[in-house]
């Protein structure tokens, strides 16, 4: 199977390229802000399958958010569609997509265009809505506050903290990978116009301040030379995250 990876080298994409691998997939077409124009055309001439990570969510100009996320996606349908291979497609979108703002505005349009684009071709189409994704990789001052908060306690920096109570749902980078997985081994169909539903199990909701907390503690243990002491499934996560940020 021949694999179209837009956004291949983002937080997200990184992540899904090793799992790819790992699976055994070989052949993945990496499209990225440094490749050229003609490669997304030949990428869609011959790929079996689309994974629609690219996008644009920090813009300098505000009008880069339909540029890089509506524009964009309607340039990959587009080039799929006149080279006559329309294939499954899968986007990553952000609970952000229900808000009322230049950016929730610009992934809600990205999501219409892959619907309308499912529909008009008769193909499946993945519509993922995610919360904050935190894991290896992520960017700090970019991704999310996790890679902030992480990059920053283990150097010292210190960490800027709002709001304490401010409840944060996330999603572990991994768990959403396996999910990529799933549907491109199952091939499963959805209803027209229905979203992918993200395990409620694999939904985490922390408090700003319990996050912050947590990593200064694993901090302190780890600087003592004492393995820190893991409470459930999410401060693993964390702290497989928090170890991805240590100073070499």
């Amino acid at each position: 199977m021949k694999i179209l990876l837009t956004g291949a080298k983002g937080f997200l994409g990184k992540n899904l390229m090793k799992a790819l691998k790992d699976e055994g997939y070989e052949e993945v077409f990496q499209y990225d802000l440094d490749s050229k124009p003609e490669e997304l055309g030949e990428y869609c001439r011959e790929c079996d399958f689309v994974f629609h990570l690219a996008g644009v969510n920090r813009p300098k100009d505000k009008a880069e958010f339909m540029s890089g996320n509506k524009g964009l996606t309607e340039e990959v349908l587009r080039r799929l569609c006149d080279s006559g291979n329309t294939v499954p497609l899968l986007l990553s979108s952000s609970i952000q997509a229900g808000l009322d703002n230049d950016y929730g505005r610009s992934k809600r349009a990205a999501e219409e265009a892959v619907f309308s684009y499912g529909r008009e071709n008769g193909v499946p189409v993945y519509v993922y809505r995610f919360p904050n994704l935190f894991g290896r990789w992520s960017r700090p001052n970019y991704n999310t506050v996790i890679a902030t908060f992480c990059h920053n306690i283990a150097r010292d920096i210190p960490i800027r903290i709002d709001d304490r109570e401010k409840l944060l749902p996330l999603a572990y980078v991994d768990d959403v990978t396996g999910q990529f997985i799933r549907i491109l081994k199952t091939g499963i169909k959805l209803p027209p116009g229905e979203f992918v539903v993200f395990p409620p199990s694999l939904i985490y909701e922390r408090k700003l301040g319990v996050i912050a907390d947590t990593l200064m503690r694993f901090k302190d243990m780890l600087s003592n030379g004492m393995q820190p002491e893991i409470k459930d499934e999410f401060e693993a996560k964390l702290y497989e995250t928090y170890l991805s940020f240590l100073p070499e």
